[in-house]
C-alpha cells in the first residue's frame, strides 16, 4: 500500500510518494496513529478524515460489521479496504494511497550532529527527484557545513530524533528538547541552536543535548526511569494523527522511537460463516415472498418465475407447500436467538461441521482423531478454505488492550469526529480446529480451583489491573484458558517446522465460552490476501497419522526447557504483575501477529507434569 506524504508536517504542499507497506499492516502494525519507520525517515498515519473513501473497496462481512457499531455507533456505515487505483500508472505524485505526516518533527544531521525541527521550513529540506524510487526520499541537512557539496541529492540522509513522549491517554508528541535543555538555565536563549551528541559509557549509552548559543546541557537519562516525569512538562494533549491538541495534563513518559509499546491495535475479527443450503432454510430466508402467496399455483408461478428462487424449481410443489404451511402455522420465521458473540457463532459451526454449511470461503470436514488422544480431543476439523476479516476500531499507547476488549480505557479515536467507516482487511487461508473433550477440561478445572499455582496467577491479575488504572472483574476462567493457550502454544511451534509456513504467518483462535456456555477448542490457521494462505500444508498436517506426531513431540517438547529451572519454577509473586508462569521465549512465546493475548496466560505445568503436585492436565 502507498503511503503519501506532504513535504512539510503541515501539509501546505502536493503530496508525493515516500514507501508503501502491505495491506495488512494497516490493521495490525502500521494503522492509523502508529509511526513507520521508512528507510530515510519517520511518520505517522493520518486519521481517516485525510483517506479518500472513494477509492476504498466495501469488504462485506454483516457480523463484524454489526459487532462494529456496538463499540462505535450505528454511524458506521462500511468496511472498507485500503485505497488502491489498478488503473493507476506508478506516478510518484500520486494522490492515492494512506495520507502519512513526518513524525517526530524534529531531526538530527549526522554530519555536524545539528539536532532540529522540521517546521518552519527552510533548515531541513525534503529531497525527492528520484522517480520510481520512493524509497530514496530523505530530509537533508541544507545549512551543513561540514558537507562540502553544494548538490542535496549527494547530501547524507538526516535520521529521526529518537525520543518522544507520551501519556497514557494516548497522546504523543515531541521530545521538548529546548525546554528540557533550558530549564536550569539562568537567562533564556534565544538561539536554541541544539547538538545532539551519543558517548558510551561503562553504565550503557549516554545521550547528552546542548545549545550551541548558550552551552546549557542536559543528559536524555534524567527523563527516564519512574521519576522521568518530574523533568518533564504535563501532556498537552497531543494527537498527530489527527493533527489536534486537546485539554490532557497527565504525566508524560519518555519513549524511544520504534518502541513497541508505542501502538497497539484494537481490532475485531470474524470468521466468514456460510448460510445453510437447506429447502427450508432457503424458504425462511424468502419469507416476504413466499408468505403472501395464497395458493400453491401462485407459489409454484413465483418459484418458475424470479430468479432468486431458481435453486428451488427442483423442488416438488407439494413439498415446497407443505414448508410454507409449516412454517405460516408457526407464525412465520423465528429469528435465531443472537448471541452477541462472534467467537460463539463460529463454535457453533466449528464444533458442528457440516457439508450444508459450506461455500467457497468455508470448508471444514471432521477427520479421525490420533491414537492416544481420546481423553484429551473430542474431534478434529480440517478447514480447507476459510475467510477472515479484521477491522481497527481504535488504538491504545503504553498499555495493549486486553483480548477481545473493543473498548479500553486508553482507547484513541481513528477520526476528529464520528467514525463513519473504519479500515479492514480480508484474508483466505486453512487452519485446524481441535475440539477438547468438555467433561474432561470441566472435571479437571474444578480439581485444580484452589491449587497455589492458579492463586498466584489470579492475585498477579489483580495487580495487573490496578497497575494499569483497569476495573478487575473476578470470575475469568484462568484454568480454562491456561490450558487452551498453553495447548495451542505447544502445537504451534511443532506445526511451524513442518507446515511450510513461517511461524508469524500461523494464528490461534481459541474458544473458551461463558460460564453459562463452555467450549474447550482452538484454531490454528493461516491467513494472507492472496493464495499464500491455502497451499495446504497446514490442513495436510491434521491427519491423524501426521497430527500424532505432532502431539506427542508438543507434549514431550513441554516438558523441559532450555531456561529450567528457573522457567518451570517461576511463578508470579507479589509486586509482580506477570500473567504467565511456565513459560519463557525458549518454550513458549510465540510473535505478536500470533498469539492473541501478548503472550500472557501461559504454563507449562498446566498441561504437562512439571511440578509434581497434580496440577497438570495430562499427568
Amino acid at each position: 500500500m502507498k503511503l503519501n506524504a506532504s513535504a512539510d508536517p503541515a501539509g501546505r504542499r502536493n503530496p508525493s510518494r515516500i514507501g508503501q507497506v502491505r495491506p495488512s499492516h494497516l490493521v495490525t502494525t502500521a494503522g492509523v496513529g502508529s509511526v513507520v519507520d521508512l528507510p530515510t525517515m519517520s511518520v505517522i498515519v493520518r486519521s481517516l478524515d485525510a483517506w479518500s473513501p472513494e477509492r476504498q473497496e466495501t469488504v462485506l462481512e454483516p457480523r463484524l460489521l454489526g459487532e462494529v457499531q456496538r463499540v462505535l455507533g450505528q454511524q458506521v456505515r462500511a468496511l472498507r479496504k485500503a485505497p488502491w487505483d489498478p488503473s493507476e500508472s506508478d506516478d510518484p505524485y500520486t494522490r492515492v494511497g494512506v495520507p502519512v505526516t513526518p513524525f517526530p518533527g524534529w531531526v538530527r544531521c549526522p554530519r555536524c550532529h545539528r539536532l532540529g525541527p522540521l517546521d518552519p521550513p527552510g533548515q531541513f529540506d525534503l529531497v525527492h527527484r528520484y522517480g520510481r524510487r520512493p524509497d530514496l526520499a530523505k530530509w537533508v541537512h541544507s545549512q551543513c557545513q561540514k558537507q562540502a557539496t553544494t548538490r542535496e541529492v549527494n547530501m547524507r540522509a538526516c535520521v529521526p530524533a529518537r525520543f518522544i513522549v507520551a501519556c497514557d491517554k494516548g497522546h504523543l508528541d515531541d521530545f521538548p528538547y529546548v525546554e528540557f535543555v533550558h530549564a536550569n538555565a539562568t537567562q533564556p536563549c534565544g538561539g536554541a541552536k541544539l547538538v545532539m551528541l551519543d558517548s558510551a559509557s561503562t553504565l550503557g549509552p549516554q545521550v547528552t543535548v546542548k545549545c550551541a548559543e548558550c552551552g546549557a546541557s542536559r543528559s536524555i537519562q534524567e527523563a527516564a526511569g519512574k521519576t522521568g516525569h518530574e523533568k518533564l512538562p504535563v501532556c498537552r494533549g497531543r494527537h498527530p494523527h489527527q493533527q489536534r491538541f486537546e485539554v490532557c495534563g497527565s504525566r508524560l513518559r519518555l519513549m524511544v522511537l520504534g518502541a513497541s509499546n508505542l501502538w497497539f491495535s484494537v481490532t475485531a475479527s470474524a470468521l466468514h460463516l456460510p448460510q445453510s443450503e437447506s429447502v427450508e432454510d432457503q424458504v425462511r430466508a424468502n419469507w416476504k415472498v413466499f408468505g403472501p402467496a395464497p395458493t400453491q399455483e401462485f407459489m409454484q408461478m413465483m418459484v418458475d418465475g424470479m430468479n432468486d428462487l431458481r435453486s428451488l424449481r427442483s423442488v416438488p410443489s407439494d413439498e415446497l407447500w407443505a414448508l410454507v404451511e409449516k412454517i405460516r402455522a408457526a407464525g412465520g420465521p423465528q429469528p435465531e436467538e443472537a448471541s452477541g458473540d462472534l467467537l460463539e457463532d463460529e463454535w457453533r459451526l466449528l464444533a458442528k461441521p457440516t457439508t450444508q454449511r459450506q461455500d467457497a470461503d468455508f470448508r471444514a470436514v471432521p477427520t479421525a482423531s490420533p491414537d492416544g488422544y481420546d481423553d484429551l480431543l473430542e474431534q478434529v476439523v480440517q478447514v480447507t478454505r476459510l475467510r477472515e476479516v479484521q477491522a481497527l476500531v481504535a488504538f491504545t499507547r503504553i498499555a495493549a488492550p486486553e483480548r477481545r476488549d473493543l473498548a479500553p480505557r486508553n482507547r484513541v479515536s481513528l477520526s476528529r469526529g464520528t467514525t463513519q467507516w473504519v479500515p479492514a482487511v480480508e484474508q483466505r487461508g486453512e487452519g485446524i480446529f481441535l475440539q477438547l473433550r468438555e467433561d474432561a477440561v470441566s472435571r479437571w478445572a474444578g480439581k485444580v480451583a484452589g491449587h497455589p499455582r492458579l492463586l498466584a496467577l489470579q492475585a498477579a491479575h489483580q495487580r495487573w489491573c490496578q497497575n494499569r488504572d483497569q476495573p478487575y472483574v473476578p470470575g475469568f476462567p484462568i484454568a480454562r484458558f491456561v490450558l487452551l493457550h498453553t495447548f495451542s502454544h505447544l502445537l504451534m511451534r511443532q506445526v511451524a517446522l513442518e507446515c511450510g509456513y513461517s511461524s508469524s504467518s500461523i494464528r490461534e483462535r481459541l474458544y473458551i465460552g461463558r460460564p453459562t456456555k463452555p467450549a474447550a477448542g482452538v484454531l490454528l490457521s493461516t491467513a494472507a490476501s492472496d493464495s499464500e494462505g491455502t497451499l495446504g500444508g497446514l490442513v495436510a498436517l491434521g491427519s491423524a497419522r501426521y497430527l500424532k506426531r505432532l502431539l506427542d513431540q508438543a507434549f514431550e517438547d513441554a516438558g523441559r526447557c532450555s531456561s529450567d529451572p528457573l522457567c518451570a519454577e517461576h511463578v508470579p509473586e507479589y509486586p509482580s504483575d506477570t500473567l504467565h508462569a511456565a513459560a519463557c521465549h525458549a518454550c513458549l512465546f510465540a510473535s505478536e501477529t500470533s498469539c492473541e493475548t501478548n503472550n500472557r496466560w501461559l504454563d507449562r505445568a498446566f498441561l504437562v507434569d512439571i511440578t509434581r503436585d497434580g496440577l497438570a492436565f495430562r499427568p
